[in-house]
Protein backbone atom coordinates (compact mmCIF):
# COMPACT_ATOMS: atom_id res chain seq x y z
CA UNK A 1 0.00 0.00 0.00
CA UNK A 2 2.94 2.15 0.86
CA UNK A 3 5.99 1.96 -1.29
CA UNK A 4 9.36 1.78 0.28
CA UNK A 5 10.56 4.79 -0.69
CA UNK A 6 6.83 6.74 0.40
CA UNK A 7 8.41 4.91 4.03
CA UNK A 8 11.60 6.18 3.76
CA UNK A 9 10.90 9.54 2.86
CA UNK A 10 8.66 10.24 5.67
CA UNK A 11 11.33 8.39 8.01
CA UNK A 12 13.52 10.71 6.95
CA UNK A 13 11.54 13.81 7.26
CA UNK A 14 10.60 12.69 10.76
CA UNK A 15 13.71 11.78 11.71
CA UNK A 16 15.30 15.62 10.22
CA UNK A 17 12.92 17.71 12.10
CA UNK A 18 13.10 15.53 15.29
CA UNK A 19 17.26 16.42 15.04
CA UNK A 20 16.66 20.14 14.51
CA UNK A 21 14.14 20.29 17.06
CA UNK A 22 16.52 18.33 19.73
CA UNK A 23 19.78 20.73 18.51
CA UNK A 24 18.06 24.00 18.63
CA UNK A 25 14.90 23.74 21.65
CA UNK A 26 15.69 21.25 23.81
CA UNK A 27 17.39 22.60 26.14
CA UNK A 28 19.04 19.46 27.90
CA UNK A 29 19.81 21.64 31.47
CA UNK A 30 16.20 22.71 31.89
CA UNK A 31 14.18 20.41 30.02
CA UNK A 32 14.29 17.67 32.89
CA UNK A 33 13.10 19.85 35.86
CA UNK A 34 10.35 21.37 32.98
CA UNK A 35 8.89 17.91 32.99
CA UNK A 36 9.33 16.83 36.21
CA UNK A 37 7.50 19.55 37.68
CA UNK A 38 4.66 20.03 35.23
CA UNK A 39 1.35 19.45 36.37
CA UNK A 40 -0.09 16.12 34.40
CA UNK A 41 -3.32 16.67 36.23
CA UNK A 42 -4.51 19.19 33.36
CA UNK A 43 -3.90 16.21 30.95
CA UNK A 44 -6.81 14.00 31.79
CA UNK A 45 -9.53 16.52 31.58
CA UNK A 46 -8.10 18.14 28.19
CA UNK A 47 -8.66 14.61 26.39
CA UNK A 48 -12.45 15.70 26.65
CA UNK A 49 -11.97 18.65 24.47
CA UNK A 50 -10.29 16.66 21.85
CA UNK A 51 -12.59 13.90 22.08
CA UNK A 52 -15.42 16.70 21.43
CA UNK A 53 -12.77 18.04 18.40
CA UNK A 54 -13.29 14.23 17.18
CA UNK A 55 -16.77 14.76 17.51
CA UNK A 56 -17.27 17.89 15.12
CA UNK A 57 -15.02 16.49 12.67
CA UNK A 58 -17.62 13.71 12.46
CA UNK A 59 -20.04 15.86 12.31
CA UNK A 60 -17.99 18.01 9.32
CA UNK A 61 -17.80 15.02 7.87
CA UNK A 62 -21.26 13.41 7.60
CA UNK A 63 -22.49 17.10 6.00
CA UNK A 64 -19.94 16.43 3.07
CA UNK A 65 -21.05 12.47 2.97
CA UNK A 66 -25.06 13.27 2.52
CA UNK A 67 -24.98 14.06 -1.21
CA UNK A 68 -23.25 10.65 -1.42
CA UNK A 69 -24.81 8.35 1.17
CA UNK A 70 -27.75 10.09 2.34
CA UNK A 71 -28.60 9.16 6.29
CA UNK A 72 -25.39 7.21 7.39
CA UNK A 73 -26.47 3.53 7.92
CA UNK A 74 -23.84 3.30 10.49
CA UNK A 75 -21.97 5.34 13.11
CA UNK A 76 -19.37 7.56 11.39
CA UNK A 77 -17.58 8.75 14.72
CA UNK A 78 -16.00 4.87 14.69
CA UNK A 79 -14.64 5.62 10.98
CA UNK A 80 -13.02 8.78 12.06
CA UNK A 81 -11.22 7.43 14.77
CA UNK A 82 -9.95 4.64 13.30
CA UNK A 83 -8.68 7.15 10.53
CA UNK A 84 -6.35 9.33 12.92
CA UNK A 85 -5.35 5.60 14.56
CA UNK A 86 -4.00 4.69 11.05
CA UNK A 87 -2.50 8.15 10.59
CA UNK A 88 -0.77 7.73 13.98
CA UNK A 89 0.90 4.31 12.90
CA UNK A 90 1.19 4.54 9.08
CA UNK A 91 3.53 7.20 7.34
CA UNK A 92 2.63 9.46 5.10
CA UNK A 93 -0.46 9.95 6.42
CA UNK A 94 -2.27 6.88 4.60
CA UNK A 95 -4.86 6.74 7.58
CA UNK A 96 -7.04 9.10 5.29
CA UNK A 97 -7.27 6.40 2.60
CA UNK A 98 -7.77 3.49 5.04
CA UNK A 99 -10.85 5.67 6.93
CA UNK A 100 -12.19 6.33 3.09
CA UNK A 101 -11.85 2.75 2.69
CA UNK A 102 -13.14 1.61 5.86
CA UNK A 103 -16.22 3.60 4.99
CA UNK A 104 -16.94 2.01 1.95
CA UNK A 105 -16.65 -1.32 3.70
CA UNK A 106 -20.04 0.09 5.80
CA UNK A 107 -21.83 2.19 3.35
CA UNK A 108 -22.40 2.45 -0.24
CA UNK A 109 -19.59 4.54 -1.27
CA UNK A 110 -16.62 3.85 -2.83
CA UNK A 111 -13.63 4.67 -1.39
CA UNK A 112 -12.14 7.15 -4.07
CA UNK A 113 -15.41 9.07 -3.26
CA UNK A 114 -14.97 9.25 0.18
CA UNK A 115 -11.60 9.93 -0.19
CA UNK A 116 -12.67 13.02 -1.83
CA UNK A 117 -14.68 14.42 0.82
CA UNK A 118 -11.77 14.12 3.06
CA UNK A 119 -9.90 16.12 0.38
CA UNK A 120 -12.10 19.03 0.79
CA UNK A 121 -12.30 18.47 4.82
CA UNK A 122 -8.19 19.30 4.46
CA UNK A 123 -8.97 22.36 2.52
CA UNK A 124 -11.45 23.53 5.19
CA UNK A 125 -9.59 22.73 8.10
CA UNK A 126 -6.52 25.13 6.09
CA UNK A 127 -8.92 27.93 6.56
CA UNK A 128 -9.96 27.69 9.99
CA UNK A 129 -6.27 27.40 10.83
CA UNK A 130 -5.21 30.54 8.63
CA UNK A 131 -8.58 32.21 10.42
CA UNK A 132 -7.28 31.64 13.42
CA UNK A 133 -3.38 33.10 12.93
CA UNK A 134 -5.92 36.03 11.95
CA UNK A 135 -7.59 36.15 15.59
CA UNK A 136 -3.88 35.77 17.01
CA UNK A 137 -2.19 38.54 14.95
CA UNK A 138 -5.27 40.61 16.46
CA UNK A 139 -3.83 40.65 20.05
CA UNK A 140 -0.43 40.02 19.52
CA UNK A 141 1.19 43.18 17.50
CA UNK A 142 0.72 45.02 20.55
CA UNK A 143 3.57 43.75 21.95
CA UNK A 144 5.24 43.17 18.69
CA UNK A 145 5.15 39.78 19.49
CA UNK A 146 3.83 38.36 16.15
CA UNK A 147 6.49 40.04 14.36
CA UNK A 148 8.85 38.62 16.92
CA UNK A 149 7.51 34.95 16.17
CA UNK A 150 8.06 35.62 12.14
CA UNK A 151 11.47 36.60 12.50
CA UNK A 152 12.34 34.11 14.74
CA UNK A 153 11.39 30.77 12.68
CA UNK A 154 14.25 29.71 11.21
CA UNK A 155 14.11 31.08 7.68
CA UNK A 156 11.89 34.18 8.53
CA UNK A 157 8.38 34.48 6.85
CA UNK A 158 9.62 33.10 3.46
CA UNK A 159 10.22 29.23 4.70
CA UNK A 160 7.03 29.77 7.28
CA UNK A 161 4.88 29.82 4.17
CA UNK A 162 6.41 27.98 1.62
CA UNK A 163 6.53 24.79 4.17
CA UNK A 164 3.23 25.27 6.04
CA UNK A 165 0.48 27.34 3.79
CA UNK A 166 1.65 26.93 0.39
CA UNK A 167 1.01 23.67 -0.18
CA UNK A 168 -2.54 23.82 1.79
CA UNK A 169 -2.99 27.03 -0.30
CA UNK A 170 -3.12 24.87 -3.54
CA UNK A 171 -4.92 22.17 -2.23
CA UNK A 172 -7.54 24.92 -1.28
CA UNK A 173 -7.55 26.30 -4.80
CA UNK A 174 -8.40 23.22 -6.38
CA UNK A 175 -11.54 22.66 -4.15
CA UNK A 176 -12.54 26.19 -4.94
CA UNK A 177 -12.34 25.11 -8.84
CA UNK A 178 -13.92 22.56 -8.08
CA UNK A 179 -16.72 24.25 -6.46
CA UNK A 180 -17.47 26.58 -9.07
CA UNK A 181 -17.43 23.54 -11.90
CA UNK A 182 -19.26 20.80 -12.87
CA UNK A 183 -18.36 17.74 -12.39
CA UNK A 184 -18.95 17.07 -16.68
CA UNK A 185 -16.69 19.57 -17.31
CA UNK A 186 -13.70 18.60 -14.66
CA UNK A 187 -14.04 15.41 -16.41
CA UNK A 188 -13.56 16.43 -19.77
CA UNK A 189 -10.71 18.45 -18.94
CA UNK A 190 -8.88 15.30 -17.05
CA UNK A 191 -10.06 13.46 -20.38
CA UNK A 192 -8.23 16.37 -22.54
CA UNK A 193 -4.86 15.91 -20.14
CA UNK A 194 -5.22 12.19 -20.44
CA UNK A 195 -5.40 12.10 -23.99
CA UNK A 196 -1.74 10.83 -24.74
CA UNK A 197 -2.46 8.08 -22.53
CA UNK A 198 -2.96 4.19 -23.92
CA UNK A 199 -6.78 4.00 -24.73
CA UNK A 200 -7.04 1.14 -21.26
CA UNK A 201 -5.06 3.49 -19.19
CA UNK A 202 -6.94 6.48 -19.97
CA UNK A 203 -10.53 4.71 -18.98
CA UNK A 204 -9.01 3.76 -15.60
CA UNK A 205 -7.71 7.36 -14.73
CA UNK A 206 -11.23 8.57 -15.72
CA UNK A 207 -12.88 5.84 -13.87
CA UNK A 208 -11.21 6.94 -10.94
CA UNK A 209 -11.31 10.69 -11.85
CA UNK A 210 -14.94 9.73 -11.81
CA UNK A 211 -15.28 8.51 -8.19
CA UNK A 212 -13.01 11.15 -6.77
CA UNK A 213 -14.89 13.59 -8.36
CA UNK A 214 -17.94 12.54 -6.65
CA UNK A 215 -16.56 13.34 -3.11
CA UNK A 216 -14.69 16.47 -4.06
CA UNK A 217 -18.09 17.91 -5.72
CA UNK A 218 -20.21 17.45 -2.87
CA UNK A 219 -19.30 21.47 -2.19
CA UNK A 220 -20.52 22.62 -5.04
CA UNK A 221 -21.70 26.31 -4.12
CA UNK A 222 -19.88 29.09 -2.27
CA UNK A 223 -22.71 28.34 0.25
CA UNK A 224 -22.02 25.27 0.99
CA UNK A 225 -18.00 25.90 1.20
CA UNK A 226 -19.04 28.37 3.74
CA UNK A 227 -20.98 25.83 5.72
CA UNK A 228 -17.97 23.35 5.87
CA UNK A 229 -15.82 26.28 7.04
CA UNK A 230 -17.98 27.24 9.56
CA UNK A 231 -17.93 23.03 10.92
CA UNK A 232 -14.52 23.85 10.77
CA UNK A 233 -14.33 26.01 13.49
CA UNK A 234 -15.40 23.69 16.56
CA UNK A 235 -13.20 21.07 15.80
CA UNK A 236 -9.66 23.55 16.40
CA UNK A 237 -11.40 25.54 18.93
CA UNK A 238 -11.57 22.74 20.93
CA UNK A 239 -8.44 21.22 20.20
CA UNK A 240 -7.66 24.73 21.02
CA UNK A 241 -9.07 24.19 24.23
CA UNK A 242 -7.11 20.98 24.84
CA UNK A 243 -3.94 23.05 24.45
CA UNK A 244 -5.02 25.63 27.03
CA UNK A 245 -5.58 22.74 29.72
CA UNK A 246 -2.39 21.09 29.25
CA UNK A 247 -0.56 24.41 29.13
CA UNK A 248 -1.90 25.61 32.63
CA UNK A 249 0.12 22.17 34.01
CA UNK A 250 3.53 24.06 32.22
CA UNK A 251 2.69 27.67 33.75
CA UNK A 252 2.29 29.34 30.63
CA UNK A 253 0.38 32.03 31.76
CA UNK A 254 3.52 33.29 33.79
CA UNK A 255 4.97 34.33 30.35
CA UNK A 256 2.42 36.79 29.17
CA UNK A 257 0.89 40.06 30.23
CA UNK A 258 -3.46 38.21 30.51
CA UNK A 259 -5.46 35.68 29.42
CA UNK A 260 -5.91 37.08 25.61
CA UNK A 261 -2.43 36.73 25.42
CA UNK A 262 -2.09 33.50 25.98
CA UNK A 263 -4.70 32.48 24.24
CA UNK A 264 -3.08 33.83 21.26
CA UNK A 265 -0.38 32.65 21.65
CA UNK A 266 -1.36 28.92 21.63
CA UNK A 267 -4.30 29.74 18.72
CA UNK A 268 -0.37 30.62 16.96
CA UNK A 269 0.53 27.09 18.14
CA UNK A 270 -2.50 25.18 17.16
CA UNK A 271 -1.98 26.73 13.68
CA UNK A 272 2.20 26.42 13.47
CA UNK A 273 1.65 22.51 14.54
CA UNK A 274 -1.01 21.57 12.58
CA UNK A 275 -0.01 23.16 9.78
CA UNK A 276 3.47 21.91 9.54
CA UNK A 277 0.89 18.04 9.27
CA UNK A 278 1.71 18.54 4.95
CA UNK A 279 5.81 17.91 5.55
CA UNK A 280 7.03 14.35 4.92
CA UNK A 281 7.28 12.68 8.19
CA UNK A 282 6.91 9.18 10.03
CA UNK A 283 3.08 8.14 11.67
CA UNK A 284 1.85 10.59 13.72
CA UNK A 285 3.56 13.96 12.14
CA UNK A 286 6.32 12.97 14.44
CA UNK A 287 9.50 15.95 14.00
CA UNK A 288 7.15 18.21 12.00
CA UNK A 289 4.58 19.17 14.63
CA UNK A 290 6.97 19.51 17.62
CA UNK A 291 9.42 21.61 15.41
CA UNK A 292 6.94 23.76 14.23
CA UNK A 293 4.82 23.83 17.59
CA UNK A 294 8.07 24.91 19.37
CA UNK A 295 9.25 27.16 17.06
CA UNK A 296 6.11 29.35 17.78
CA UNK A 297 6.38 29.66 21.42
CA UNK A 298 10.07 29.89 21.66
CA UNK A 299 9.64 32.75 18.92
CA UNK A 300 6.92 34.20 21.27
CA UNK A 301 9.34 34.42 24.56
CA UNK A 302 8.40 31.13 26.20
CA UNK A 303 12.02 29.27 27.41
CA UNK A 304 13.21 26.24 25.42
CA UNK A 305 12.60 23.54 27.95
CA UNK A 306 9.16 25.04 28.30
CA UNK A 307 8.24 25.32 24.70
CA UNK A 308 9.60 21.62 23.93
CA UNK A 309 8.45 20.02 26.96
CA UNK A 310 4.46 21.62 26.42
CA UNK A 311 5.07 20.44 23.02
CA UNK A 312 5.89 17.04 23.27
CA UNK A 313 3.36 16.32 26.17
CA UNK A 314 0.45 17.87 23.78
CA UNK A 315 2.03 15.48 21.31
CA UNK A 316 1.57 12.23 23.49
CA UNK A 317 -1.50 13.80 24.24
CA UNK A 318 -2.80 13.77 20.57
CA UNK A 319 -1.58 10.45 19.86
CA UNK A 320 -1.64 7.67 22.51
CA UNK A 321 -5.71 8.23 23.37
CA UNK A 322 -6.83 8.04 20.05
CA UNK A 323 -4.82 5.59 18.71
CA UNK A 324 -5.65 3.24 21.51
CA UNK A 325 -9.66 3.93 20.79
CA UNK A 326 -9.11 3.20 17.29
CA UNK A 327 -7.67 -0.19 17.86
CA UNK A 328 -10.32 -1.18 20.60
CA UNK A 329 -13.09 0.03 18.38
CA UNK A 330 -11.31 -2.34 14.95
CA UNK A 331 -11.01 -4.98 16.73
CA UNK A 332 -14.79 -4.71 18.54
CA UNK A 333 -16.00 -4.24 14.86
CA UNK A 334 -14.13 -8.10 13.85
CA UNK A 335 -11.89 -6.39 12.03
CA UNK A 336 -7.90 -4.82 12.27
CA UNK A 337 -5.45 -2.43 10.51
CA UNK A 338 -3.10 -5.44 8.78
CA UNK A 339 -7.32 -6.66 7.19
CA UNK A 340 -7.88 -3.30 6.44
CA UNK A 341 -4.45 -2.21 5.21
CA UNK A 342 -4.99 -5.23 3.02
CA UNK A 343 -8.18 -4.62 2.18
CA UNK A 344 -7.18 -1.54 0.76
CA UNK A 345 -4.76 -2.91 -1.28
CA UNK A 346 -6.70 -4.97 -3.24
CA UNK A 347 -9.21 -2.39 -3.69
CA UNK A 348 -6.80 -0.23 -5.40
CA UNK A 349 -5.48 -3.06 -7.67
CA UNK A 350 -9.20 -4.02 -8.66
CA UNK A 351 -10.02 -0.11 -9.13
CA UNK A 352 -7.08 -0.14 -12.12
CA UNK A 353 -8.00 -3.20 -13.80
CA UNK A 354 -11.86 -2.35 -14.11
CA UNK A 355 -12.33 -0.21 -17.29
CA UNK A 356 -14.57 3.32 -16.45
CA UNK A 357 -18.16 2.55 -17.25
CA UNK A 358 -20.80 5.69 -17.92
CA UNK A 359 -22.50 5.12 -13.79
CA UNK A 360 -18.87 6.47 -12.08
CA UNK A 361 -18.86 9.49 -14.51
CA UNK A 362 -22.60 11.02 -13.54
CA UNK A 363 -23.83 13.25 -10.98
CA UNK A 364 -23.58 12.55 -7.02
CA UNK A 365 -27.17 12.03 -5.80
Amino acid sequence: MISQRGFWLGFAGSVAFLAVFIVFFVDFDTIGTVMRDANYAYVAPSLVFYFLAVQARTMRWRFLLKPLIGRPRKAIYPVVVVGYMANNLIPVRIGELLRSYYLSLREPVTAAGAFGTVAVERASDVLALLFFLAIAWAFLPATGAFGDFIDEVPGGATVLVAVAVVPFLAVLTVVVVITVSSQDSLLRFVARMTTPLPERMQARVLGLAGSLLQGLTVVNSPKSLAIVFLFSLPVWAFEAAMYYLISIGFDLDSYFGSQLELIAVLLVFTAAANLAGVLPSSAGSWGPFDFFGAAALIALDVPNGVASGFALTVHVALWVPVTVLGAVLLLADGSSLRQLVNGLKRDREKELSVPVVPSQCEEPG
